[in-house]
C-alpha cells in the first residue's frame, strides 16, 4: 500500500523522523546534496523542483517570525483532528490559540538612498 504522507518519515532513511526540524533537509542551501537525510516533497534528480530553495526560504522566514511573535501558543485540539484518508494522512486543520502577538519590527529599506523605514504590511493593502 502506498501512503504518501509516510515519505520522509522512514527511520532507516531519516534521523529522528518524529521530531519537527525545519532545517533538517537542506544541508547545502539548495537541496541538491545527496546525503542520507533528503526530503522527498520536492522530488529528486532531474525532476527536482526548481522553486524548492525559494519555498524553503519563505517557509523558514514565515514560521520563524510567527514563532517569535506569538506569545503562549497552544493547539486548540491536541492531537488535532486528522483527515479520514488512509493514503494522504495528516491534520484536516491545525487551530492554534495564543495569548498575544508581538508587533512586527520596522525594517530599514537598504535599497533606497534615503534609508526609508518600512512598516510590514501584514497582508493589508
Amino acid at each position: 500500500m502506498l501512503v504518501l504522507a509516510s515519505g520522509s518519515r522512514d527511520p532507516e532513511h531519516v534521523r529522528s523522523p518524529d521530531r519537527f526540524d525545519p532545517d533538517r533537509f537542506d544541508p547545502d542551501g539548495f537541496g541538491l546534496a545527496r546525503d542520507d537525510d533528503q526530503h522527498l516533497g520536492f522530488g529528486g534528480g532531474i525532476h527536482y523542483c526548481f522553486g524548492a530553495p525559494l519555498a524553503r526560504l519563505e517557509a523558514q522566514i514565515a514560521l520563524g517570525e510567527l514563532a517569535r511573535r506569538l506569545e503562549g501558543p497552544r493547539l486548540v485540539a491536541d492531537p488535532p483532528p486528522y483527515r479520514p484518508n488512509a493514503v494522504l494522512r495528516g491534520p484536516g486543520h491545525l487551530l492554534v490559540e495564543f495569548d498575544d502577538m508581538i508587533p512586527a519590527q520596522a525594517t530599514v529599506d537598504t535599497t533606497r538612498s534615503d534609508t526609508a523605514v518600512k512598516q510590514p504590511s501584514m497582508g493589508r493593502t
